[in-house]
């Protein structure tokens, strides 16, 4: 996922008048193959989020796994750019913590594992 493909997909949902921004959001970067993540898109992004949320009093929380060192420190480094942004952001190396910090059954591990799996394999492949 190229920079621009990053931020495309994260404005048009937010953008979306039918989203509430209030919720909270899981974002799984267990299969993650790409990690080229700019700073300057990482920063483009945290002033477009600190602008969706200008004038909100709600706080929701954003959960990230990203269990190898890139994909973590990335995350960390938006961390940083999104200090003053109104949510709670927190990376996370397990997905496990991740959804008891969210308030989530674990159980969903198991289906985001499903659909993390290519069609036609199992977890006996």
């Amino acid at each position: 996922m190229t920079d621009d493909e990053f931020l495309s997909f994260y404005k048009a949902l937010y953008e979306d008048t039918r989203i509430d921004k209030s919720f909270n959001l899981l974002v799984d970067l267990r299969q993650a193959q790409s990690y080229v993540r700019s700073a300057a898109a990482l920063n483009e992004f945290a002033g477009f989020i600190r602008r969706q949320f200008e004038g909100t009093t709600g706080r929701p929380k954003v959960a990230v796994v990203a269990p190898d060192d890139v994909s973590f420190g990335l995350a960390r480094m938006y961390e940083v750019f999104s200090d003053d942004v109104p949510w709670e952001f927190v990376v996370f190396r397990a997905a496990d913590a991740a959804l008891a910090w969210l308030g989530l059954s674990e159980n969903l591990l198991n289906d985001l594992d499903q659909d993390a799996q290519p069609e036609g394999s199992s977890d006996s492949d």
